[in-house]
């Protein structure tokens, strides 16, 4: 049996543990002190560390005749260093959503029906399961009843109207590298006036000096991109004090462009013309990505 409300895990504080004593009483806080401290601890890590992400599978797919939006098992992290695990396959009737969210959707007409772009979202949830007898209070002759004794930790999937957008982290560090900016013009042309005169001083250095000078730019990007790194909720912002993610902070799997829902002789079908997976962030494991740091310094050196 599981409670499906959404619940919030002991997980608050990573900087505060139980110092326990012989003959010490526990209570609940006790007890959510013990359980969320390493679990706290550990989403800190995941969060600054590695951020939100794929970490395995979640492949998407649409089935015309049954006309099914497909997810696949995965696993990935959120801003919020949680883990979302995704156990079995997932599947969503594409006219009955669209019949729920028609008005929120910017559609366009096509022969016999409907087309529009959309992507996938993965979100934390976690439910509470197993119920077990309880107390109703901790007062003398209080009655027993029913509480649940496990949190269980699952993944929500949403289709979003509309295409996904990235946030890029890092601007100094990914101008550096020459790629792709924020997207905010703004944003970038200021990026571009710190980091452009660090580019043409590698460029001008001497073959025995320039990887000391692309070491140094490296360096002050990293750090100039880390000052700015902060958690949302800082200065009365939203989100966390702690973390980088909003509350509801979700990772995107992927973008459905062109995504088709035709009725003809009764008959409701779906289809799409492009499945994106490359809008996600993906994560590459450590060992991975030390080969192709390895293989990039060597095309680099020998160029």
């Amino acid at each position: 049996m599981r409670d499906d409300r959404s619940v919030t895990l002991p997980a608050a504080d990573p900087f505060t543990s139980l110092a326990a004593h012989f003959g010490m009483l526990l209570g609940v806080a006790d007890l959510e002190a013990v359980v969320g401290h390493p679990w706290a601890k550990m989403r800190l890590h995941n969060a600054w560390l590695h951020g939100g992400g794929v970490v395995w599978g979640f492949g998407i797919g649409v089935d015309g005749p049954g006309r099914e939006l497909r997810i696949s098992p995965g696993l990935a992290l959120d801003d919020l260093g949680r883990e979302l695990y995704l156990p079995v396959l997932n599947c969503l009737d594409l006219a009955q959503w669209y019949a729920e969210h028609d008005k929120e959707v910017e559609s366009r007409e096509i022969p016999g029906g409907v087309a529009f772009d959309a992507h996938v979202v993965a979100r934390f949830r976690a439910c509470l399961a197993r119920p077990v007898p309880a107390l109703a209070s901790s007062c003398d002759g209080a009655d027993a009843e029913t509480a649940y004794s496990r949190l269980r930790e699952t993944t929500e999937l949403l289709l979003v109207p509309g295409r996904s957008g990235r946030t890029s982290r890092y601007p100094r560090l990914r101008r550096l590298f020459g790629l792709p900016g924020t997207g905010d013009a703004e944003i970038d042309t200021a990026i571009g006036q710190e980091v452009d005169p660090l580019r043409a001083q590698v460029t001008a250095a001497s073959d025995a000096g320039r990887s000391r000078a692309w070491l140094d730019a490296v360096r002050r990007c990293a750090a100039l991109d880390t000052v700015d790194h902060r958690p949302g909720g800082l200065d009365d912002g939203d989100g966390s004090v702690l973390l980088p993610g909003t509350g509801d902070a979700g990772v995107v799997l992927g973008d459905l462009l062109d995504l088709r829902i035709v009725t003809e002789a009764g008959t409701t079908t779906a289809g799409v013309g492009t499945v994106d997976v490359a809008t996600r962030t993906s994560h590459v494991d450590t060992a991975t990505l030390l080969e192709l740091a390895s293989a990039g310094a060597m095309v680099h050196g020998g160029a």
